[in-house]
């Protein structure tokens, strides 16, 4: 449960952030540090309990999601991961705490920021190839926000339109090529020679 916990506060803090209305620039900034610092504690502690000499993955929690295609919410940390995710979650918390200007919209950009530590963290902590393209994919919905109101070129909305393009051309490119994979991994390939 550490695992989701750590994705699913930052996801919870960009929620109240959002459907909540009054928020100052000081208060939407204090919340949102104080949520992304959570994950950073989370990581913390499970540095502190991961075993080097254990199994390959730990903290491992699986919750079937289309088990006839062996699908779950798996989500899980080897020496790696740990270390990319907890640098990622320390990056964001300092990126989150510091003063930028929000254009007289706090809330909503510290819930896109909430919302993309939350995703980027899944990112390096999903097992499961299809929970990783979720999210994935979604970093990529927050990333085009993000740009596309605070960037700072104008129009950024060109900018966040074309990192958005981009992506998604890279995005398909990958999904092929692991289905590819995955379909030359379970029919043999043949040379009608």
């Amino acid at each position: 449960m550490i695992l989701t916990a750590t994705l699913g506060l930052p996801m919870l803090g960009a929620l109240v952030l959002a459907v909540s209305r009054r928020w100052t620039e000081t208060t939407a900034r204090l919340f949102a540090v104080g949520v992304s610092l959570l994950p950073v504690l989370l990581l913390a502690w499970a540095w502190l309990q991961f075993d080097t000499q254990g199994a390959l993955f730990q903290f491992v929690e699986e919750v079937p999601w289309v088990p006839s295609l062996g699908m779950a919410y798996r989500l899980g940390v080897d020496g790696i991961a740990l270390a990319i995710a907890t640098m990622s979650a320390l990056v964001f918390a300092a990126s989150i705490a510091y003063p930028i200007n929000t254009q007289n919209q706090p809330r909503q950009y510290y819930a896109w920021m909430l919302f993309l530590q939350s995703v980027s963290l899944g990112v390096f902590l999903a097992l499961d190839l299809l929970l990783f393209y979720v999210f994935f994919d979604l970093s990529l919905v927050g990333m085009f926000f993000l740009i596309g109101r605070w960037g700072t070129v104008r129009p950024s909305i060109q900018h966040s339109s074309s990192f958005f393009t981009l992506s998604v051309v890279r995005y398909c490119c990958c999904w092929h090529s692991s289905g590819f994979i995955y379909q030359s991994s379970h029919t043999p390939l043949t040379c009608e020679c």
